[in-house]
């Protein structure tokens, strides 16, 4: 059994942390052979998605290849395939023209020829079944927090708040790309609405970056928003422990990843009302109408005024998903495929 790891060498986000953390749980086992790309094929996009297109699926001719995301080969006899979400099928305008007309085909090729699909949430895994996409059988194989957002406050924290110019509980948080399914511009404004006294006592601070990949976003500047852009996720970590609360204003997700990792975090959450986060959350969380700026600003007030789920006991409660158990779902439906 082979695993696919075209997405080594990408910029993490939501997609490759999943890759990575389930590629690393697999290459422990002896009967999973990764490959990647290598000598020339790793100079550029480009030849990596040659490799991935022509080298990979002849390499792995003879076994069972795994496909942890959106990089795969269009054909493979024996395919293992990883879905993340149905956004470029259903919601092409938030996405570049290149990249719906490059990853659709991709999507929908690879759910019609794999042996087995895996999902990275129930509510993608009944989206599958509900538009026919494929006939083989789906498996659940979710998410997780990474244990390096385990932990306490500790002194070393302040060092990245003082980097950042932050102070514990005085800021809020928002995890994501700059993308139109991600809401910040909602979000922006619904904070740009609060009193200029309570944006400049807590800031509203943006983790995350734009790509080419989706369709351009401006986000209107105002009082108190600050942009962080990429941080490590040792960075991250101290972000969402030490925050006020955190902010999730989506759209739409496959997942939730910044829910899960907050949570185990021990950080107090205000998350859009959408199936998915309710299969995450349960109520352990803030919900509020992604569409309603009046909405949005009402859950910022009330994290900031401390009326929110939350805090440590969200840690005892995060335990509900586990890269380990999701790798070792994968493990046995790449399994029941080679068999």
């Amino acid at each position: 059994m082979y695993i696919n790891e075209a997405f080594r060498g990408q910029k993490t986000t939501g997609q490759q942390r999943y890759a990575a953390e389930i590629a690393d749980r697999l290459s422990e086992r002896e009967d999973f052979v990764p490959l990647r790309p290598s000598g020339r094929f790793r100079q550029s996009r480009a030849l990596s998605w040659l490799w991935t297109l022509g080298v990979l699926p002849w390499r792995a001719r003879n076994g069972v290849l795994v496909s942890l995301t959106s990089r795969t080969p269009l054909r493979h006899g024996r395919h293992v395939v990883v879905v993340h979400d149905l956004f470029v099928l259903t919601n092409p305008e938030w996405y570049s023209r290149r990249y719906v007309q490059t990853h659709a085909p991709l999507l929908r090729s690879g759910l019609r020829g794999a042996e087995a699909v895996i999902a990275v949430s129930e509510p993608v895994a009944r989206q599958v079944r509900e538009r026919n996409l494929t006939k083989a059988p789906i498996v659940v194989a979710p998410n997780a927090a990474s244990e390096h957002f385990d932990g306490n406050r500790t002194e070393a924290d302040t060092e990245v708040l003082d980097r950042l110019d932050l102070r514990t509980d005085g800021y809020l948080l928002a995890v994501g790309s700059i993308e139109p399914r991600k809401n910040l511009d909602r979000l922006v404004a619904a904070y740009a609405a609060l009193p200029e006294a309570v944006r400049e006592r807590v800031p509203l601070v943006l983790v995350g970056g734009g790509s080419e990949v989706f369709r351009r976003v401006t986000l209107d500047d105002t009082l108190g928003l600050r942009s962080a852009g990429y941080v490590s996720d040792a960075d991250l970590a101290v972000l969402y422990r030490r925050s006020r609360g955190v902010v999730f204003p989506s759209l739409a997700e496959g997942f939730g990843l910044p829910i899960v990792e907050a949570r185990r975090a021990g950080a107090s959450l205000a998350v859009s009302d959408i199936e998915v986060f309710r299969w995450i959350a349960d109520d352990e969380v803030d919900y509020f109408d992604p569409l309603s700026e009046d909405a949005i600003r009402g859950a910022l007030e009330r994290l900031i005024d401390g009326q929110r789920p939350g805090g440590a006991g969200t840690r005892e409660r995060s335990g509900r998903f586990s890269w380990a158990e999701s790798a070792e779902a994968v493990a046995r439906a790449a399994a029941a495929v080679r068999t």
